[in-house]
């Protein structure tokens, strides 16, 4: 990645025009209902709703849909049936019918954030930026930060001077960001008036030279006009103003790397990582910037897992801790990328992907008695997964808990579909349950089982 490309993305902490709207965690159907409603409905009822959700959480849409579908017709004025099939119907990229079905569902109960977010979403990603822009005002008045998504559509339609006035609205209301300046920049790009910005920032310095904000917005404009070597000189001005300016440090890193000054950027990256001022997705940006720079450059692996340490007492997403496990499982070190996957699972405790992978990952370990507790909080959430009965009966196979292990076993077996290999690999455990039982009958049954099926595979 050239540097000026670099220190751009490094400002931004996100890229250029793609950042959507992460302003409220998707919801349950409940989350604004009466679960206790459900008092009111029949016993039906409840089994297909119950039974849609099951669905949904494997992944099975279209079942779900159908669930969904008996629901509906038991109960038509549900306004939460009509937004979780919409949801499903999201997931199929149906947008057509999930917008059909979000309508009614605001239709029947105006104006919940919800439904709104998730119909945005999906005129985004239709493109119908029109509806979009209109979806958008109306999240407003929930979240005064939808006025950013708003500014990105009307970039995308060309209504800048409207881009601009909700830009500089949230910057009043919320300080500059970033990720605005670099949009207020791709608009001044646009319209022809770049150079007209970068004179107005130095002009501003010269009548404040204290002003740090000011520079870091040159260093910025000089960076994303692709002039290199006066963001670097911006950077040493600041410096000499705040030598510990968290913001030079953070720039300043990449110039050093570049330049070969290696020992200088490994100081630079430090006070950039244990600086409170730096936004923690900025700070994983150069932790995957600098790991990058490791795999070409492998004795700089202990500066590495040095700055891995003072960042990972910072981390609070889950998604940064599955990179850190990744970046070792990479190197065959899967010692060390175990307790990152760990700590990504305690704090995203519901993520299925990451259940299977922890779980899998402490099979490879052998920590038998923690892929077995993983396995066990898993199904408590997913009880219609059979990968988590599999390795819970593969790790009570090897700590010799065979009566564990048939029990998990014999129950997954009912939720394997269309999966021959899986279903040969539940039979190969039974097998070696039997056997550790004392019973080479039900042993050998088993294992015939598992020959016949992998011979129908080969």
């Amino acid at each position: 990645m050239k540097r000026n490309t670099y220190i751009l993305v490094l400002f931004l902490s996100l890229s250029m025009l793609s950042r959507k709207h992460t302003y409220a965690q998707d919801q349950t159907p409940f989350a604004d209902e009466n679960v206790d409603d459900l008092e009111d409905v029949s016993d039906d009822f409840q089994e297909s709703f119950f039974e849609a959700l099951k669905q949904k959480g494997i992944q099975n849409y279209d079942r779900a849909i159908l669930a969904l579908n008996k629901c509906i017709q038991m109960e038509p004025d549900r306004d939460f049936l009509y937004f979780e099939r919409a949801k499903n119907f999201s997931a199929r990229k149906e947008y057509d019918r999930a917008e059909e079905d979000l309508e009614k569902a605001l239709e029947l109960k105006p104006n919940r954030a919800p439904v709104l977010e998730l119909l945005y979403d999906v005129h985004y990603e239709t493109q119908d930026y029109e509806k979009a822009a209109s979806t958008a005002l109306k999240l407003v008045a929930f979240n005064t930060q939808y006025k950013e998504d708003l500014a990105r559509i009307y970039i995308r339609t060309k209504k800048y001077d409207e881009a601009l006035v909700l830009l500089e609205e949230l910057d009043e209301e919320k300080g500059q960001d970033p990720y605005r300046e670099k949009l207020k920049a791709n608009i001044y790009r646009q319209t022809g008036n770049t150079q007209q910005q970068t004179a107005k920032v130095e002009a501003n310095i010269a009548a404040n030279p204290q002003n740090e904000k000011e520079y870091l917005k040159l260093i910025f404009l000089y960076s994303e006009q692709g002039e290199t070597q006066k963001a670097y000189d911006t950077a040493l001005e600041l410096q000499k103003i705040n030598p510990e300016a968290a913001e030079v440090q953070l720039a300043l890193y990449k110039f050093y790397l570049e330049d070969g000054k290696v020992d200088e950027a490994i100081v630079a990256m430090n006070k950039t990582l244990l600086s409170p001022r730096i936004d923690g997705k900025v700070k994983h940006r150069v932790i995957n910037d600098f790991l990058m720079y490791v795999n070409n450059n492998p004795q700089y692996q202990p500066q590495l897992e040095a700055a891995i340490a003072v960042f990972d007492e910072q981390v609070e997403d889950a998604k940064v801790y599955e990179e850190l496990a990744n970046y070792f499982i990479k190197r065959n070190d899967k010692t060390k990328a175990l307790p990152y996957l760990e700590k990504a699972l305690a704090r995203d405790p519901e993520n299925l992907e990451l259940i299977k992978n922890t779980v899998l990952l402490q099979l490879d370990a052998g920590a038998y008695e923690a892929a077995i507790k993983t396995a066990s909080t898993g199904l408590d959430l997913y009880p219609a997964q059979p990968l988590l009965y599999l390795t819970n009966g593969v790790a009570s196979n090897k700590i010799s808990k065979y009566d564990e292990a048939v029990a998990h076993l014999e129950t997954g077996l009912d939720y394997i579909i269309d999966d021959a290999k899986m279903e040969a690999d539940f039979y190969l455990q039974l097998a070696d349950a039997f056997t550790g039982k004392g019973d080479p009958t039900k042993a050998a049954r088993y294992q015939e089982k598992a020959s016949k099926l992998k011979a129908q595979i080969d």
